[in-house]
């Protein structure tokens, strides 16, 4: 049975590091695909996509149908985040059917994805003008985006199977701030590997990530729980990526993963420490 971390009753008792709210909400909705809800903000990451393949879960029927009527809690999306462009993660005229219905939402993405949406759109300047690209190079800087009260940090980190295999595909692993409150991380199907992320040292200590969205195979993996712990030292971790056969690896450990649509973790808001994180065991 998961257990949700220890930290979370510690957390209750921490002043909020946001003078606007105490806490955020996340949703998981499938697979990589998570809500997250600070006040009036709302965001969502790789939730269009167009197939599970058989392994992964897919957003349920009736849960699609709300996001697409924007109805509760789907309403008022402000930002769409994509970690990266393959079938399980991205549908393109998907995200353009959406882009049409909510003409508010702008979306974050890898240039990949948004030459893909592009040229659905073609002359609808209201539509180009809410794609947020990044162009990202394996190894280069970090970069920063801001659409109102969401501040946007992107770094390419390779996809799993790096390095024989994928390197054409930009993962990104995003770090995203709604409103100077909570910060979250989706790594997407980042690679384990800690040369990806030492040479951006600098950036993961800029900002504490209060909660991180990684694969779940980062919690079995030594060097990726030393990722998680000592090099983001994020405050607490959340798998996401499991399959619709549960790992018994997973299942009977303590970590705290996704793997149900509609299961809900509230994020509480506390001030940065030097401790190394938790990442839910």
């Amino acid at each position: 049975m998961k257990k949700i971390a220890p930290l979370i009753a510690t957390l209750l008792l921490a002043t909020p590091a946001s003078a606007h709210e105490t806490h955020a909400d996340a949703t998981y909705m499938a697979n990589e695909a998570v809500l997250v809800v600070q006040g009036d903000l709302k965001i969502m990451f790789d939730p269009f996509y167009q197939s599970g393949f058989g392994t992964y879960p897919e957003v349920p029927d009736d849960m699609m149908k709300k996001v697409m009527a924007q109805s509760a809690p789907f309403d008022g999306i402000d930002g769409i985040f994509v970690s990266h462009v393959h079938g399980d993660h991205f549908d393109g005229p998907q995200i353009y059917d959406y882009m049409q219905i909510n003409r508010d939402v702008h979306v974050f993405l890898p240039e990949q994805g948004a030459n893909y949406i592009r040229e659905l759109a073609r002359d609808d300047d209201q539509i180009l003008k809410r794609l947020v690209s990044f162009k990202l190079t394996e190894g280069g800087a970090p970069q920063k985006q801001m659409r109102g009260d969401i501040e946007a940090d992107a770094v390419r980190i390779p996809h799993s199977g790096w390095p024989t295999g994928r390197r054409d595909i930009n993962n990104i692993v995003f770090r995203v701030t709604l409103n100077d409150g909570v910060t979250v991380m989706h790594m997407g199907d980042a690679d384990i590997n800690d040369q990806h992320y030492a040479p951006h040292e600098e950036h993961w200590r800029a900002k504490h990530t209060h909660q991180a969205f990684p694969p779940y195979w980062y919690f079995g993996n030594e060097e990726g729980r030393s990722i998680l712990t000592q090099r983001l030292k994020v405050g607490h971790a959340t798998g996401i990526h499991v399959p619709i056969k549960l790992p018994r690896k997973l299942a009977v450990s303590d970590y705290d993963y996704f793997s149900k649509p509609g299961e809900s973790r509230v994020i509480y808001l506390p001030e940065p420490t030097d401790d190394i994180g938790d990442i839910g065991q």
